[in-house]
């Protein structure tokens, strides 16, 4: 009996031995190699990527062309200050002639157009296709975003202007209904046919506008466009 309760004690310290030496040897390799820190969870990965509406090519004379795309952010929290695009224009047989890089914003829900203007080419051009090549996603409430509003007063209207070198024009007027002074706003305008198609498209700017101020603007078509 004496015999048997001495194995079984010899037995049970040299299990609490290995354990208490497995313990130190754990604690001395995780000393020397720390375990690997957990990747912080990437809260873009989910949102929705820019959604391109509609795009359209359109030929101003010979081969001088505007293009026009229609992009959406459906994201009512995260907008980008830079959202990189890629424009490939092809030929009539199908080869890609020529690429263009460029890049928008875009505001958390927001629509809107986007113009390359002018695009010059030394052949005709029959298509382009448009991707969205990378976006810088931040985070921005609905209200910081819908504190900076911008108000079209007295919607423009197209002018044909009888006079040499000049087809039409457009002019209108932008209220800054916010509270914030912008160094720079951007102002596409796109003329549609009675089909609701687009039939020519211009750009301008507005620098140094103050807030709750009111600011002109007017552009103009040189060459005259297929469309009424």
């Amino acid at each position: 009996m004496e015999e048997g309760q001495r194995k079984r004690k010899q037995a049970f310290t040299a299990v609490i031995f290995f354990l208490i030496a497995g313990g130190l040897g754990f604690l001395i390799y995780r000393g020397v190699n720390p375990p690997l820190p957990q990747p912080t969870p990437n809260p873009t990965i989910n949102l929705t990527p820019i959604q391109i509406i509609s795009t359209k090519l359109l030929n101003v004379e010979n081969n001088d062309y505007d293009f026009l795309a229609k992009v959406t952010n459906l994201n009512t929290d995260y907008g980008s200050p830079d959202v990189e695009y890629e424009i490939s224009f092809f030929n009539a047989s199908g080869a890609k002639i020529y690429q263009k890089i460029g890049s928008f914003y875009i505001l958390p829900g927001q629509t809107k157009y986007v113009i390359e203007s002018p695009l010059k080419f030394q052949e005709p051009v029959s298509r382009a296709e448009l991707i969205i090549k990378s976006v810088d996603w931040q985070k921005l409430s609905p209200l910081a975003a819908a504190g900076a509003t911008l108000v079209i007063r007295n919607p423009p209207s197209y002018t044909p202007v009888l006079q040499p070198g000049v087809f039409g024009k457009v002019g209108g007027e932008v209220l800054n209904n916010s509270d914030f002074d912008l160094g720079r706003i951007d102002v596409t305008i796109v003329l549609f046919d009675e089909s609701n198609a687009p039939v020519a498209v211009n750009k301008t700017e507005i620098n140094t506008f103050l807030a709750k101020t009111t600011r002109g603007f007017e552009v103009t078509w040189f060459v005259p466009f297929v469309g009424n």
